[in-house]
């Protein structure tokens, strides 16, 4: 019967016919309603998926700020189930590797054509590289048809697994940047490195050889992950680590951006796959919805409860993330632990920036009865007793947060270093940290804000002149007693004996090296003087602030023949017009000095500080004085600093 109907059909009626068949072979299949676990990116959004015989075509909207640029990688590509690879073939709308400027509507759309995908695909990811800063979109599926994910076998830590852990010993990172030049402007790199059990920050300056290559090395207490910063002005590199206590790490910035990291004689806390891949973009609460949910919850209990469900959705994506990418347990664990004190994180900001922390009416009450709010609930859902924690290099901020949670803070409101005193507010924090935490004895991050409390009150105590090493040793004793868990007395045996040792003289003598010499460069004119240095910049609120209110008190000090200042600044970092005008504004016949990044990170390595503003004082003799000097409301009262440090140095 189909025969004789075409016999009789005509020409034209035959082709329009074909055509047709065509058009429906073409779009035999596709997402309508595409949805993904994850994104790297608000910016572009998959509106819509088509699987043809010569093509998978995605469909994109943009949404940017206008006049502004994005740019899809030549090397972009589709990723199947089975880790087969689709390499993109042409844009429309957009051009591949070229910058595609934003119109003034602020919106537009654009497709990408990459080689055939089967028709039957149900789930994929769009990759266009793994560097930072890269679109990822991963996932991506027809809403409410997402395939099961398998779930590997869990880590558990035992004690054994935890004695392990904390090994301490020296870990040596070594690696390679391809194509690096000296041109590039940066010949060091610097390793934010902090303690996170103590909150020290011990902060490391990592030469560059001219070939590329690099190695350093540093006493590690457990594994831990790590950022190398290399940046000059505008220019700069991201190199993340994985070390573990002795043993070596092989690493390579390669020229595209991404990372290789390879542990020799891996082990139980091995990571590498983690880091390859990347999970800290996808896993995280991104900003922009950061902001958003901000704006709009004003109720802390519901911005908890939203945090909650997006952690829960990010968990899944950590799932997906460890099946595709083939983490090993460890790593999977790691990156749940990171996932859910991201979002935790997130909370705890909230709660600091929108001062919504105490609800009206449910304020504590000024007794010892410790009531635990409702909104602070969700800290329950956080892994605050793992210490697979101090494992992930963002652990220190998570720790900062969560010991500047408003009902911990409040429950030491009356800390002092009065030895009663100091002892009912110990019982009081650490009381409220098991009502935070949901923990039946002090959390591990309960334990870890005394011990970091405790590292800062030692110089307090030291630096007290009626203050003597049995009262110190007293407070110690009893301190130390209420951590349960033996890495974190090590530490603190550890800081004890640096703070004996470090106060033992009120000053000390700059060591040998480059650091000490750049400092020397900087400041012998100044030999006979105290100096006050100050490492400021002007994207910094607080240094600003310092050096607006002491500006009449250094000007009644301009000719004084016992102390000056000097005002240190990395180079480039800041306009150099809007420099210009704030100097003469603010610094007008000050010792202003803009020193290179690489020289900076020396001296943020000498002096061990990460955050600015930072001041150090020198004494006459080039020394370094421990108690300096600081910003005074009066000339007056500055001098008395000075008057009081002499007395120390027995002049």
């Amino acid at each position: 019967m189909g025969k004789i109907l075409l016999r009789g059909m005509p020409l034209s009626w035959l082709a329009a016919i074909f055509c047709f068949m065509i058009a429906l072979t073409a779009q035999a299949g596709g997402f309508k309603r595409p949805a993904w676990l994850g994104s790297t990116t608000e910016i572009i959004r998959i509106t819509g998926v088509e699987f043809t015989d010569t093509a998978t075509i995605l469909s994109f909207h943009e949404r940017n700020k206008p006049g502004w640029w994005i740019r899809i990688a030549k090397e972009a590509f589709l990723e199947d189930m089975g880790r087969r690879r689709y390499k993109a073939i042409r844009g429309e709308g957009i051009t591949l590797g070229e910058r595609y400027v934003t119109p003034e509507s602020g919106e537009s759309r654009f497709r990408v054509f990459f080689e055939p995908m089967p028709e039957d695909t149900r789930c994929f990811d769009f990759v266009e590289g793994f560097q930072n800063g890269y679109y990822r979109i991963l996932g991506i599926h027809e809403a409410g048809q997402m395939p099961e994910i398998p779930r590997g076998e869990p880590f558990r830590m035992t004690d054994e697994l935890e004695r392990e852990f904390f090994r301490t010993d020296t870990a040596c990172v070594r690696g390679r940047i391809e194509g690096y030049s000296r041109e590039w402007g940066f010949e060091n790199m610097q390793y934010n490195r902090s303690i996170v059990m103590t909150g020290e920050d011990v902060p490391m300056t990592v030469p560059i050889n001219e070939d590329g290559t690099f190695e350093f090395r540093f006493l590690a207490y457990h594994p831990q992950e790590g950022l190398l910063f290399a940046r000059q002005g505008n220019n700069g590199k991201v190199i993340r680590f994985y070390a573990e206590p002795g043993k070596t790490t092989d690493i390579t910035l390669r020229r595209d951006g991404s990372v290789d990291c390879a542990v020799q004689s891996p082990g139980v806390f091995t990571s590498r796959n983690s880091l390859r891949y990347g999970y800290q973009e996808l896993c995280c609460y991104p900003y922009w919805e950061y902001r958003a949910d901000k704006d709009s919850l004003k109720d802390m209990r519901d911005f908890a409860d939203c945090a909650m469900r997006k952690m829960d959705a990010a968990l899944l994506l950590a799932g997906y993330l460890a099946w595709r990418y083939e983490f090993t347990p460890w790593e999977r664990h790691l990156v749940e632990v990171y996932t859910k004190m991201e979002h935790g994180r997130c909370v705890a900001d909230y709660g600091m920036d929108g001062q919504w922390a105490v609800p009206e009416g449910e304020a504590l009450p000024n007794t010892d009865r410790l009531v635990a709010l409702p909104n602070y609930r969700y800290l329950h859902r956080l892994p605050l007793d793992d210490v697979s924690c101090l494992a992930l290099a963002d652990c220190d901020l998570f720790v900062n947060r969560y010991e500047f949670v408003w009902p911990l803070r409040y429950a030491w409101r009356n800390n002092c270093l009065l030895e009663d005193s100091l002892a009912v507010a110990d019982g009081r924090m650490l009381a409220m940290d098991r009502e935070l935490s949901g923990c039946a004895a002090p959390s591990l991050f309960g334990q870890m804000t005394l011990l970091r409390e405790m590292t800062t009150d030692m110089d307090s105590y030291l630096s007290i002149p009626d203050s003597g090493k049995i009262e110190l040793e007293k407070v110690f004793a009893r301190r130390r007693g209420l951590l349960a868990l033996p890495a974190l007395q090590q530490q603190a045996d550890r800081v004890y004996a640096e703070a004996v040792e470090r106060w033992s003289s009120p000053v000390y003598a700059l060591p040998d090296g480059e650091a000490a010499d750049v400092l020397r460069r900087l400041t012998d004119k100044y030999k006979g003087k105290y100096l006050l240095i100050d490492f400021w910049g002007m994207g910094c609120g607080p240094c600003r602030s310092g050096i607006e209110r002491s500006k009449a008190m250094r000007e009644a000090l301009r000719d004084d023949k016992e102390v000056d200042f000097l005002f240190i600044s990395v180079k480039g970092e800041a306009p150099a017009e809007k420099f210009r005008k704030y100097v003469s504004e603010n610094l007008a016949g000050e010792d202003v000095q803009e020193i290179s990044r690489d020289d900076y990170n020396k001296l943020m390595e000498l002096f061990h500080f990460l955050g600015i503003p930072h001041y150090e004082t020198l004494d006459p003799a080039g020394n370094v004085v421990r108690q300096g000097l600081h910003y005074a409301q009066t000339a007056e009262a500055f001098k008395a600093q000075v008057e009081q440090l002499k007395r120390q140095a027995g002049q």
